[in-house]
């Protein structure tokens, strides 16, 4: 059974009236203020991100042309696109926070955890798919005139090896680093901002089932 089944399954689930602790209901709308506000932050920083990306070719300094500035805008419109797609999972969880029955029973707080878990996860691959992505928009916004030359020498990557292996074996150690470097920056914001949440959600499902 996938997660769409298993949502549809609880949404055809008769409510229940369950009298929960003033203790967890204080816990579990602190909870969702924070989780909404940690929503609204990403977004924020999302968005200044793509607008950002957007003006940087039209800058004195950054300018770029032809074919460059094709490729330029195709990889920000992939950007966009992944963006959005983790993007309405995380609406949809913020619609289930504003509901008043989202933290009055179990069944709402599994289908919230899940619902959260799954979004985590879609955030997390979409940031491992768009880390090339970004080093190449980074590499062509600062290489301007010398990214062709990069381009050029990676096109024949058979004689540059030849003629000049050095410059092979340096652009790939400062890709790996930097790849290394992003994960591991990418992984602690994810469990700085979200994995606690999903870790605080869980305490509160065992809480209602003891």
């Amino acid at each position: 059974m996938n997660f769409d089944e298993l949502q549809k399954k609880w949404d055809n689930q008769p409510e229940k009236d369950i009298n929960i602790k003033a203790e967890y209901l204080t816990k579990s709308k602190s909870l969702a203020e924070k989780i909404i506000k940690s929503f609204k932050r990403e977004a924020i920083f999302w968005i200044v991100s793509i607008v950002f990306i957007l003006i940087v070719p039209l800058m004195e300094s950054s300018q770029i042309y032809g074919v460059l500035s094709l490729i330029y805008y195709f990889l920000v419109c992939q950007f966009i696109v992944f963006g959005l797609y983790y993007y309405r999972r995380f609406y949809t969880i913020s619609k289930m926070i504003k509901q008043p029955n989202t933290f009055n029973s179990r069944e709402s707080i599994i289908k919230l955890y899940y619902e959260f878990h799954f979004a985590i996860e879609t955030y997390r691959s979409s940031i491992y798919i768009l880390l090339p992505t970004a080093i190449a928009l980074f590499v062509i916004t600062a290489g301007k005139d010398k990214t062709y030359d990069l381009v050029e020498k990676f096109y024949h990557f058979k004689e540059t090896f030849q003629t000049d292996p050095a410059f092979i074996y340096t652009v790939l150690i400062i890709g790996v680093v930097t790849i290394i470097g992003l994960i591991l920056l990418s992984e602690w914001i994810i469990k700085k901002f979200y994995g606690r949440y999903l870790k605080q959600l869980k305490e509160l499902m065992d809480e209602f089932e003891d």
